[in-house]
This record gives C-alpha cells, sequence and structure tokens, in this order.
C-alpha cells in the first residue's frame, strides 16, 4: 500500500503529521468551543512533535547539503549560488530552532520568543531563496524546450526515426521537469505567505491572515510535498 510504503519513510509521516497540523488549523481557525479549541491543542501537539524529531536532522541535513553541494550538475552559475545559498541558510534552521526549544524548555537562560522569530525569518529567507532558484529553473527549462520542440520540428520530415524518438524522449523529460519546477515554486510560495504571517508586526502582511487561511495554504504547500514525493507506478 502506497500510503504504508510513505510512512516507512522519515519525510514520508513527518509530511502527513505536517498536513494533519495544518488540517486541525483550517478546521479550528479563529472559531469559538471547546471543540475548536481541543482541535487547536492537537495542532499545537504535533506542531511540537515535529520541533522534536528535527532535533536530530543537523547531521543528515548538514550530509545532504554537502552531498548536493559537491556533487551539483547545474550548468547555470546562478542556479548553483541559489542552491548554495538555500543550503547554508536551511542549516541555520536548525540550531536557532533547537536554541528556542531548549530556552523553552529552561535548559538555556535566554529569551526563547525571540529565537522562535528568529527561526520564522530563517525560514522565510530560504523560502526566498528557493522561490528565485525555481523562477531561475523554470526560464531554462522553458528556453531549453523551445529550443527542442524547434529541432522536434525541423526533424519531422527526417526519415531517421532514432532522431525523432531522442528528441520526443528529451522533450517529455523538460516537461516533467518544468511541471515539477512549478509545483515547487507553488509549494515555495503558499509557505512563504505563512512564513511572512508568523512575523513579528510591521513585516509585510505579518498577523493578518487568520488561522483557517493558514491552514488552506499550508495544506496546498504539504499536498504538493506528497504528490511530488508519492511512490511511483511501476
Amino acid at each position: 500500500m502506497d500510503l504504508v510504503r510513505v510512512l516507512e519513510t522519515y519525510r514520508g509521516h513527518d509530511r502527513i503529521i505536517r498536513l494533519s497540523t495544518y488540517v486541525c488549523m483550517f478546521v479550528s481557525g479563529d472559531r469559538k468551543g471547546l471543540a475548536f479549541d481541543r482541535i487547536r491543542a492537537i495542532a499545537t501537539d504535533l506542531s511540537a512533535c515535529r520541533v522534536i524529531l528535527r532535533l536530530f536532522d543537523d547531521l543528515p541535513m548538514l550530509f545532504y547539503n554537502l552531498f548536493l553541494r559537491n556533487r551539483s550538475k547545474e550548468k547555470s552559475t546562478l542556479l548553483r549560488i541559489l542552491n548554495l545559498l538555500t543550503n547554508i541558510i536551511n542549516q541555520s534552521f536548525y540550531p536557532v530552532e533547537h536554541i528556542a526549544w531548549l530556552a523553552d524548555k529552561q535548559v538555556i537562560n535566554t529569551d526563547s520568543k525571540k529565537w522562535w522569530v528568529l527561526g520564522v525569518m530563517v525560514w522565510a529567507l530560504s523560502l526566498v531563496a528557493e522561490i528565485l532558484k525555481q523562477l531561475v529553473s523554470i526560464s531554462l527549462i522553458s528556453r531549453k524546450l523551445k529550443q527542442t520542440k524547434k529541432q522536434q520540428y525541423l526533424e519531422s520530415t527526417d526519415e531517421r526515426e532514432e532522431s525523432i524518438e531522442s528528441t520526443s524522449t528529451e522533450a517529455k523529460a523538460l516537461k516533467d521537469n518544468l511541471l515539477e519546477a512549478r509545483l515547487s515554486l507553488l509549494s515555495s510560495s503558499s509557505d512563504f505567505l505563512n512564513a511572512i504571517n508568523w512575523c513579528p508586526p510591521g513585516v509585510l502582511w505579518a498577523g493578518k491572515l487568520s488561522r483557517s487561511w493558514s491552514g488552506v495554504f499550508g495544506i496546498l504547500s504539504t499536498s504538493i510535498m506528497l504528490y511530488k514525493n508519492w511512490p511511483k507506478k511501476s
């Protein structure tokens, strides 16, 4: 069963927990009543669960970032720079969140609130870098796809079937990459709306989105993550 295969992986069950959190936020919203208070409490606990799980993510994330940095096959210099920038920002998020959590538990003597706020702002900065990266990717892939379609048109009168088939395969791969980049852009943009909303007052639209709208954007973002990583059919 595909759902079982997803839940067996760390990223899979993390995203299921994330989706459940945002569903609870959407359902409870800012409504009053004991039932809605309980749903909000569930959302808070689920979010706290993800924070605890991330306490052990530093080393895997560091390895992941170093692996990407050393083996990046991106031909675009701008994309390589954005990849590196995204990796550095993402890696810095974890110690910030750990300090905030330890301060909440009174293990260290510091104001946890400012660290939580810093964590949200680091997340927002990471999403900006990710959005820029996807915009550049979409532009490059679209340009390459146009060239491939032009080549495909020129080869349509060519009798060599292997050449036509090769071009068609390349065009299909580019279309798949373009769809993935667009979905990633939509996912990051949805998260960015929430990240700014949870920043301190005075930052763009901070505090202006209702809990239900935050739930909607979170559900959209997480659903795309699950779709992109759902087990592929043979």
